[in-house]
């Protein structure tokens, strides 16, 4: 769990997040969200946010466990294509097509300052660079990583 934890840190996730799906990934049947809070001893809503997260990302889903009553029970999702196309999609694809108003306004900054305008532009127009470059290897690493089509 800590491993998964430390993981998720590298991209600005609580290592609560980490430790959920860690926990899901350890346990040999599927967990509900009292099982995960309890096990973990993080808040409700701790345990909530982080569940919400990783079904946001694919990275857990939800499955039957014999009608046990109304409970939810989730297990992990374990194709490395699967999560790593999820991150790409709801993370670093929003941050992508964000940017343009950004780079606008860091541009105009950067022609109204007197001295050091032109490093300013050189850095703006390299920031700019970058995201275009992001916008265009983007689509071809999720189609590569996307989703294998079931037959």
């Amino acid at each position: 769990m800590d491993f998964f934890g430390e993981i998720v840190q590298i991209f600005g996730v609580p290592p609560s997040v980490g430790q959920i799906f860690g926990l899901l990934y350890a346990s040999p049947v599927p967990l509900c969200f009292s099982d995960i809070f309890e096990q973990l001893d993080i808040s409700k809503g701790s345990a909530s946010q982080g569940l919400q997260l990783l079904r946001d990302l694919g990275a857990v889903h939800s499955v039957e466990n014999g009608g046990e009553g109304r409970r939810e029970y989730f297990e992990p999702e374990l194709s490395l294509r699967q999560l790593v196309s999820g991150v790409l999609r709801e993370r670093i694809a929003p941050m992508a097509a964000a940017g343009d108003e950004r780079l606008a306004r860091l541009r105009k900054l950067a022609e109204q300052d007197g001295s050091a305008d032109e490093f300013y532009l050189d850095r703006v127009e390299q920031l700019e660079t970058w995201r275009r470059r992001l916008k265009t290897v983007l689509p071809v690493l999720t189609t590569l990583l996307g989703p294998k089509r079931r037959k």
